[in-house]
């Protein structure tokens, strides 16, 4: 017969499910900001090496549509600069999460010890 999972035991086995699974997610919204944020800065690279009178086109749905460079560039600079805030705000949640996490694990190893002693090997007689 198997044995039942204190309660206890499982709401904190839940709860680092939980935050797993929100780190994950947070981990994986963090890949897509710093890839993108990585493009913009290439284009602004690439923006900073056209001349001023280069025509340039910005995509619009399905449009490509002709803009000058400064408009373009100050778009993008708004675009990284709301980029970079969102990478930093996901960072420190990342910090909280994986301290809660730790915590977490902590709390159910401490748990896990309480009500599945280790075996000390052997009998005494």
């Amino acid at each position: 017969m198997a044995e039942k999972v204190p309660p206890d035991l499982q709401v904190q086995l839940g709860k680092l499910k939980q935050l797993q699974d929100q780190l994950n997610r947070l981990l994986a919204e963090k890949g897509l900001i710093e890839n993108e944020l990585r493009e913009v800065n290439r284009v602004l690279e690439e923006l900073a090496s056209i001349n001023q009178d280069t025509p340039i086109y910005k995509m619009v749905g399905n449009l490509l549509i002709k803009s000058d460079k400064s408009t373009i560039e100050k778009e993008l600079n708004d675009r990284k600069e709301l980029l970079e805030l969102r990478s930093k705000t996901y960072q420190k949640q990342e910090g909280i999460l994986r301290k809660q996490y730790e915590d977490t694990q902590r709390k159910v190893s401490e748990l896990m010890a309480k009500y599945y002693p280790a075996s000390t090997g052997g009998t005494k007689a």
